[in-house]
């Protein structure tokens, strides 16, 4: 395997292992707010960043619609620096998603990333 291919990796160390441990997350003050979306931050106890999504049935309705929008979540966050910037991120929706607003809310995911990247 390319040591690229390590580097972008989406590994255990990366995800929420506990059941409930996205609560202190949720409950910290740092938020990154789109319209569609809002990516809370909490900093990390190690160097290395954690993701969680917490995408509802509410919100979206279908499970393969979920799957998709968790697949797509996880992979833009392989892909960008807020995976070593030491923060523990945790992905929600504000309101209900339509399969063609897709794009869209990845759009703002990438950018709430950034914006979280940055300070």
């Amino acid at each position: 395997m390319p040591r690229s291919a390590r580097i972008e990796g989406y590994s255990r160390r990366h995800r929420f292992r506990a059941r409930g441990s996205f609560g202190p997350v949720l409950r910290s003050a740092r938020k990154a707010r789109g319209r569609f979306a809002i990516v809370h931050a909490l900093p990390a106890r190690s160097a290395v960043s954690r993701l969680g999504i917490a995408v509802t049935r509410r919100n979206v309705p279908l499970a393969a619609d979920r799957n998709h929008l968790k697949r797509l979540v996880r992979e833009a966050f392989r892909r960008h620096p807020v995976k070593s910037a030491g923060l523990d991120c945790v992905v929600t929706l504000r309101e209900r998603l339509e399969a063609t607003g897709l794009a869209n809310v990845m759009d703002e995911i990438r950018a709430l990333f950034d914006q979280l990247a940055r300070r």
